[in-house]
């Protein structure tokens, strides 16, 4: 049962399905995270038979949020190019993108390309813009640039084949003939790149003036009943908005960064980590930290950019900052404007979320953990039940046999309080003795706190075996086959329904028992095994 599907937030973004075992099951994309991620789970859904196979593996969803639909587009599709997810399409006839290229050159030209030509050599000096040939893109839907293409060529006229060069001044027997805006004139080549300059502005995000000037003319067609024109008008503006629409998880620039922002709320930080290569968002990480109150922003980031890039081996040329920290693993900027900053605005954007969603699971597992108590306190008729404990045996045929103890406060797991036991006076294999030993150990100590209720692993013959050394402390036992659970003195077994908040609790404490008791055998009998 996938838990919290509400706090998913209602934001476009990429989504990740991954099994009990963390292996990623599937990546997808979405203009609304909540609405598509809850589709799957939504009772008699129309899932093909594998993604009916899917949703039976999903045990755990994360998520990135981003911008808008062409940045999730350009997300998903690089995700799953570098994970191959076995529920993703393998795509082997796998275009690239279209990117817009101003070539280099004293007259520069306008085109369509699929692949990014770094090759500076004998590049030409503009006048205008010396840092040709430039790259603007990648653009999802290549008809959407082509159409675009036409559009701005009446907008800014440009040719986008080479001709013959115009020396700056002179006139030559073949101008350049470039629709209304330019016809029967001779164009120079400052005013050549001048047009270009504009365009150039237009696909770096400066785009207003021009999508003003169309809205107008389509409200005044439409005032003056001109509907085809009007229509016509509101198709350009709506394909200049598709080409203009800012992303910023694949860049033109093959540049490798990473980004780390976090957002802070009482005692808790979550840092979130974007990390850029060749030019494209491959990974996100979020980190939540705790006792942070005492800590500025800055002083969070220098110790986790400290702690964090002196581990790994993957570090970056740069290290992208909301504000100035030091390291000394990694060059820091802090962003302040462009497409750097808009890509740490995003990392805080997840970060939030995150940490919020964090925030809200935590409080339902506190709510029903409370729920959960209350109803056991009623079933067993105990006093109080603040703090529970459950026990567990481990070993291989009665070697390097182990006991856990697993306590949960008020329906929480209370890690500081677990103990473990080496089972010191029972050879051979007894289980129910290797859990009276346990019991009558833990009791000894009077400094530890009394527990309210004790919950062992087993049926019958253990509870038998651990209620002679309980001390009056109520005690239980739970048995996996059936979830039957045994009380002192009553032949019959209580069975309580699967949905039962306090049968769900009582799963979780001898689960996590049982896990805790399995670590500790593991590493003992490794020591034995390395002697």
């Amino acid at each position: 049962m996938i838990t919290g599907l509400k706090n998913i937030p209602g934001q476009p973004g990429v989504y990740k399905f991954k099994d009990i075992q963390n292996k990623l099951l599937y990546i997808g994309k979405a203009k609304n995270l909540n609405h598509r991620v809850r589709s799957y789970f939504v009772k008699n859904a129309d899932l093909s038979p594998a993604k009916q196979l899917m949703v039976q593996q999903i045990k755990k969803i994360e998520y990135t949020i981003v911008n808008n639909e062409t940045e999730a587009l350009l997300l998903e599709a690089t995700l799953i190019k570098k994970y191959q997810p076995p529920f993703n399409i393998d795509l082997k006839d796998d275009k690239s993108w279209l990117y817009i290229k101003i070539t280099d050159g004293d007259f520069p030209q306008v085109v369509a390309v699929r692949k990014i030509n770094d090759n500076k050599k004998n590049q030409a000096s503009s006048a205008i813009h010396h840092k040709l040939p430039k790259y603007f893109g990648p653009y999802t839907s290549a008809v959407a640039v082509r159409y675009s293409l036409k559009l701005l060529r009446k907008i800014f006229p440009y040719f986008s084949q080479r001709g013959p060069m115009v020396e700056l001044g002179k006139k030559t027997g073949s101008p350049y003939h470039l629709g209304r805006y330019l016809s029967q004139q001779l164009i120079t080549q400052t005013e050549w790149q001048k047009t270009i300059w504009r365009l150039n502005d237009f696909l770096s995000g400066k785009t207003q003036k021009v999508r003003a000037d169309l809205k107008t003319k389509m409200d005044k067609a439409s005032l003056s009943q001109a509907y085809e024109k009007a229509a016509a008008l509101r198709d350009q503006l709506n394909a200049l908005n598709r080409l203009a629409q800012n992303q910023q998880v694949v860049s033109a620039k093959k540049i490798n960064e990473d980004y780390l922002n976090l957002f802070t709320q009482a005692n808790l930080a979550v840092i979130t980590l974007f990390k850029v290569r060749e030019g494209r968002l491959l990974d996100q990480q979020n980190f939540t930290l705790k006792n942070v109150r005492l800590l500025n922003d800055q002083e969070i980031l220098e110790q986790f950019a400290g702690q964090y890039y002196g581990q790994t081996a993957d570090r970056p040329k740069t290290l992208i900052v909301p504000q100035p920290i030091f390291s000394e693993w990694v060059k820091t900027v802090k962003a302040q404007k462009g497409g750097r900053k808009k890509l740490l605005d995003l990392a805080l954007t997840n970060a939030k979320h995150h940490l919020r969603t964090q925030l809200a699971s935590w409080e339902k597992k506190v709510e029903n953990g409370r729920q959960a108590s209350a109803e056991l306190k009623k079933i067993f008729k105990l006093k109080s039940l603040e703090r529970m404990e459950a026990y567990d045996i481990s070993n291989i045929q009665g070697a390097a046999a182990t006991g856990s103890m697993v306590v949960f406060t008020n329906g929480q797991p209370d890690k500081n309080e677990y103990r473990r036991f080496a089972i010191k006076t029972v050879k051979g294999i007894n289980d129910p003795a290797m859990m009276a030993e346990v019991i009558k150990r833990r009791l000894r100590h009077q400094d530890w706190r009394r527990p309210d209720l004790i919950v062992i692993d087993g049926g019958p013959t253990q509870l038998n075996a651990a209620r002679k050394f309980s001390q009056n402390v109520p005690i239980i036992s739970l048995a996996k086959r059936q979830e039957e659970i045994y009380l002192p003195g009553s032949g019959k077994p209580l069975r309580l329904s699967k949905r039962s908040p306090a049968l769900q609790l009582l799963q979780r404490l001898r689960d996590e028992a049982h896990r805790f008791a399995v670590n500790y055998h593991r590493k003992l009998r490794n020591k034995k095994i390395f002697k």
